[in-house]
């Protein structure tokens, strides 16, 4: 932890001792007896959930046109997860890219980690160094057992979080405690995980205090995962034999991962709430899946994947006429270590790599009514500072310390306006606008090969969402929205190797910034005992960012390629045009008070419209539907995902010239709670064995995985 991380994280612990007068929340009480608890849990109703990302304020999902899911705490646990990637392949239009238990990025509606902006409680975990197409931002750099619910928003959003929202959002909301409570009062909870197939173990601790105006939380956890086993019959399958040993085995797939996260939360004056939070992710030898060193002359991993991060926030409640004010800041550090030694026969080499990314970022909000208006206005500002060594080794010349990219600053500003507006009963109408403005700026670092790179991007974004109550539990939507994405740094001065080795990356400094309009119709039904939602939408991309081979026959390519036998050469470019459309739909019913199925299904498709070629990585047909049995005291649920095969990718595509195979996965789970606070869950993944790759996944997922919880709470 460096000095500026300390000192941060000294004015924390002097805004706890200056948080001023507390005053205890007044709250109504009430009492539920068992009996009437287990009538509840006979009779479960379906309540609209709430959303804090699709507004940037606390809405209920049904009152946005935008389509958004959220998995709250409860379903978290029922999923049971070894992973956080693994909650996006339940929901329509989310694929994920990446194999093993720390790999693994969310892509929406075809757009992956560059496109996609991942938050942790509303700040950015997004940075200019690993938001590409090829590496990517990792969710699993905040652990599942720090987590309360997750949201995800399909389609742009760059009115409400600017450049890296283009694709969609993900939220992942950490646990608050609670402050309504009149008498202090401590919680806590143990709980420990096995996985089969991976001989992973995972063990976790949490304690809680609330009451009287102040809160506190202080959570650990320990996770260890070894290599893990493919279904049967991996390793003669030609797909892949070259990824597992003779065993099925999957190498180089395993890494251990240590977490302690810390908040505390006060109520100031008569309405306000000040939060501080610190947390720390140690992530040690993380591996590329599917190169064994032994065997393959491949090695690829991460030995250290490190994050610290702080943050302060104060919510005011109605002040100065507004119904609140905000303010919040963070300061965050992502350390990385990754080696990559090859050993081709003819050539090899030797690379190692420390990336350094220190984020600064805060948001200044408020949010007012005046008459049937509802507005949300603010200030984002984000900043990126980026430092890399390096030292690499190549057959037959000199050992060097150049950097792929340079030492460097990004940083973002961005102010916004949304004006909810209530027209009757039954029309409401979302206004939004939003202006950028991006900074870019190398410094002439000697160990950088290529020019420094200094450059600027502005944008103003809008949306305009229509929302049309046909009955009390039925809404039709309609949304129009504007995105844009400001190329990063990595894209921009990126000069090297890829992670995999294979490729070479060309700098490329001249990239336009990507904008898209998209165009969506849809409805939400919810019922007490059914719910239901649909979408349709076009989206019309321009100066698309992708990958594009840069051929020998090229007047440039002697200038700026390595000309190393089984290399390829390339970069980052602009496309002209492009367009991505596709359906999503969901459904859930309870019957028979116990019993209730649930279903989704998403279909892609996307398009190269310079050219007329496919777009590359449009996942599939995903079609997901399975049943759940809930009495009183335990639940058994089971699903099937059935995702179909795509031969629609573009003709040049080295990877899949045959396009990707369509497969069946089954999952069985449940769970059963003592009324002592011991707690048991069982989950069965990939039931039947199923031999399988996600779409665009190069490796087999794992076999039949059979992971128990043990879970006690007071």
């Amino acid at each position: 932890m460096n000095r500026s991380l300390l000192m941060l994280l000294v004015v924390l612990g002097l805004a706890f001792v200056n948080a001023g007068p507390v005053a205890a929340q007044e709250t109504e009480t009430t009492e539920t007896t068992e009996d009437e608890e287990k009538a509840v849990d006979q009779d479960r109703v379906f309540e609209d959930q709430i959303t804090v990302t699709a507004g940037r304020q606390e809405l209920l999902s049904g009152e946005v046109a935008a389509p958004v899911t959220v998995i709250t705490s409860d379903r978290l646990e029922e999923l049971q997860p070894e992973k956080m990637a693994d909650l996006f392949k339940m929901i329509p239009g989310v694929e994920v890219e990446g194999e093993g238990p720390f790999r693994g990025i969310p892509v929406i509606r075809g757009q992956s980690s560059n496109r996609v902006l991942i938050l942790v409680d509303g700040q950015r975990l997004n940075n200019g160094r690993e938001s590409t197409t090829f590496a990517g931002i990792q969710p699993a750099l905040v652990n599942l057992s720090q987590v309360e619910r997750v949201e995800v928003l399909r389609g742009p959003a760059s009115v409400q979080y600017g450049s890296d929202a283009i694709g969609g959002v993900v939220n992942i909301i950490t646990r608050q405690p609670n402050l309504k409570t009149q008498e202090f009062e401590i919680h806590g909870e143990a709980a420990f995980e096995y996985g089969s197939t991976s001989d992973s173990t995972q063990g976790r601790a949490s304690i809680r205090g609330a009451g009287k105006g102040m809160s506190f939380h202080i959570g650990a956890s320990i996770e260890d995962v070894g290599n893990y086993t493919a279904a049967d019959g991996a390793a003669d399958d030609d797909r892949f034999a070259q990824y597992v040993l003779p065993d099925d085995t999957v190498p180089n797939s395993g890494m251990k991962q240590q977490n302690v996260d810390a908040s505390m939360s006060f109520l100031t004056g008569d309405r306000g709430v000040l939060k501080v939070r610190a947390e720390s992710v140690r992530t040690e030898d993380v591996g590329f899946p599917g190169f064994d060193p032994e065997t393959s002359g491949v090695d690829i991993r991460f030995p250290n994947f490190d994050r610290d991060k702080a943050g302060i926030s104060w919510d005011s409640g109605r002040l100065w006429g507004l119904e609140d004010l905000s303010l919040s800041a963070y300061y965050q550090e992502i350390d990385k270590e990754s080696v990559m030694n090859i050993d081709r026969g003819y050539f090899a080499i030797n690379s190692y790599t420390r990336s350094q990314i220190d984020s600064f970022g805060f948001n200044v909000q408020s949010i007012a009514g005046v008459n049937n208006h509802h507005l949300t206005f603010g200030l984002d500002y984000y900043q990126d500072d980026l430092h890399d060594t390096a030292l690499r080794e190549i057959t037959g010349m000199e050992p060097d310390d150049s950097v792929s990219v340079p030492d460097s600053t990004q940083q973002g500003i961005g102010v916004y306006l949304d004006d909810r507006l209530e027209l009757g009963d039954r029309w409401t109408v979302n206004l939004g606008v939003r202006g950028d403005w991006f900074d870019y700026d190398s410094k002439d670092d000697p160990r950088y090969p290529d020019d420094p790179i200094n450059a600027t991007d502005s944008a103003l974004s809008g949306n305009l969402g229509v929302i049309y109550a046909i009955t009390e539990h039925v809404n039709l939507t309609g949304l129009i929205a504007r995105g844009f994405r400001s190329p990063n740094m990595q894209e921009r001065s990126y000069s090297g190797l890829a992670t995999t080795g294979d490729t070479y990356i060309a700098q490329n400094p001249n990239l336009d910034p990507e904008s898209s309009w998209n165009y969506e119709l849809g409805f939400k039904a919810r019922y007490e005992r059914h719910s239901a939602g649909f979408n349709v939408f076009y989206n019309d991309l321009r100066d698309y960012i992708g990958f594009g081979y840069i051929l020998p026959t090229d007047p440039d390519y002697a200038d700026r390629c390595l000309d190393i036998p089984g290399i390829e050469c390339s970069e980052f470019r602009n496309i002209e045009k492009a367009k991505i459309m596709g359906v999503e739909f969901n459904i859930e019913v309870l019957f028979a008070r116990a019993w209730s199925v649930f279903g989704s299904a998403a279909y892609l498709r996307g398009d190269n419209e310079t050219t007329d070629e496919p777009l590359s990585s449009m996942p599939p047909w995903k079609v997901i539907g399975g049943v759940r049995y809930q009495p009183s005291s335990f639940w058994v649920e089971g699903d099937v995902r059935y995702v179909g095969s795509q031969d629609r990718l573009p003709s040049d595509d080295p990877d899949y010239p045959d396009g990707t195979e369509s497969f069946v996965v089954a999952g069985l789970r449940g769970g059963y709670d003592f009324d002592f606070g011991l707690g048991i869950l069982i989950a069965l993944e990939n039931l039947f064995d199923e031999l399988y790759a996600e779409p665009f996944n190069n490796r087999p997922e794992p076999g039949m995985n059979l992971r128990a919880t043990l879970r006690y709470r007071f």
